[in-house]
């Protein structure tokens, strides 16, 4: 793996210069920030005789201060978490972060179809309401009102058995479905057409006759 080679790799050293046009001065020794010991027993993981328990860390932190009379202090820290172990964490907080993806994803999605689906419901029942009143109260002040039937759809919401049993109470009527409601006018619209058809009939009859008798 070329990320641990190149972490045990990995050697920097601290220098400082006390004065100004100074030599440049080691501060400690060699340090491996990115090299640890298996077992800790160590704080210097560069030693020779430790190399079989070295491994690769993923990150370590290296704190610079100043003692009281101006000279450098280093120090290193680490969580001590392998590359290994930070590459299977990686990958865990990958796939969680896609699953919260798809979650929220089906969360809204969810929400978006089932406001959608409940729109298209109370349309429906708004659509058979108009047709209850214009069958059992044409002319009347609720008929064609849709402000009326939006508000006894939002009223009675979750208890349209129970606004149905009002409305057939109330008129003496039973609530028919939809579909049935339109099958009653289309057949209405026929008969109101044969009836002018035969209206008409009669009329050119009569003119027919009159015709003759001159």
């Amino acid at each position: 793996n070329l990320r641990e080679e190149a972490a045990l790799d990995l050697r920097i050293r601290v220098v400082q210069r006390i004065e100004r046009d100074g030599k440049w001065r080691p501060v400690g020794d060699v340090m491996s920030p990115l090299t640890k010991l298996s077992d800790e027993s160590g704080d210097n993981p560069s030693s020779e005789n430790s190399s079989e328990e070295k491994y690769a860390i993923e990150t370590s932190t290296l704190e610079l201060g100043l003692d009281s009379i101006g000279f450098i202090t280093a120090n290193l820290s680490s969580d001590g978490q392998s590359i290994e172990q930070a590459l299977k964490s990686a990958k865990s907080s990958t796939f969680w972060k896609y699953i919260r993806i798809v979650l929220a994803i089906a969360f809204f999605g969810g929400f978006f179809i089932k406001s959608f689906v409940d729109e298209r419901i109370r349309e429906h029942d708004v659509k058979r309401i108009l047709a209850f009143y214009k069958s059992v109260a044409p002319g009347t002040i609720n008929d064609g009102d849709k402000h009326n039937a939006y508000y006894l759809c939002w009223k009675y919401k979750g208890k349209k058995e129970k606004l149905w049993r009002r409305l057939e109470t109330k008129y003496g009527s039973p609530v028919l479905s939809l579909k049935e409601y339109e099958e009653l006018e289309a057949e209405a619209e026929a008969a109101a057409a044969a009836a002018a058809l035969e209206e008409d009939e009669e009329v050119d009859l009569d003119a027919d006759e009159d015709k003759e008798e001159l």
